[in-house]
């Protein structure tokens, strides 16, 4: 799944995977990576959805497009 965001007049992309061991949510602009994967193991995902019935991967992806705005990312 990925969603899209604009900041400072560009539109950066947020992508979210979900694999055998783990969630992770990266940051494109351009399609090329401009952050660090953030992610979590299944078992962290499933105790957070446990204690906060919110999905940990929306989390990540909200840390991740914060470092974004602010400006914490790979400048291309």
């Amino acid at each position: 799944m990925s969603r899209n965001f604009e900041h400072e007049g560009k539109t950066f992309e947020i992508r979210e995977a979900v694999f055998d061991d783990r969630y992770a949510v990266k940051v494109f602009l351009d399609g090329k990576q401009v952050s660090p994967e953030y992610s979590a193991s299944i078992e962290v995902g499933q105790d957070y959805f446990s204690h906060h019935k919110t999905r940990i991967v929306k989390e990540l992806s909200l840390v991740a497009e914060n470092d974004v705005r602010n400006g914490i990312y790979v400048k291309t």
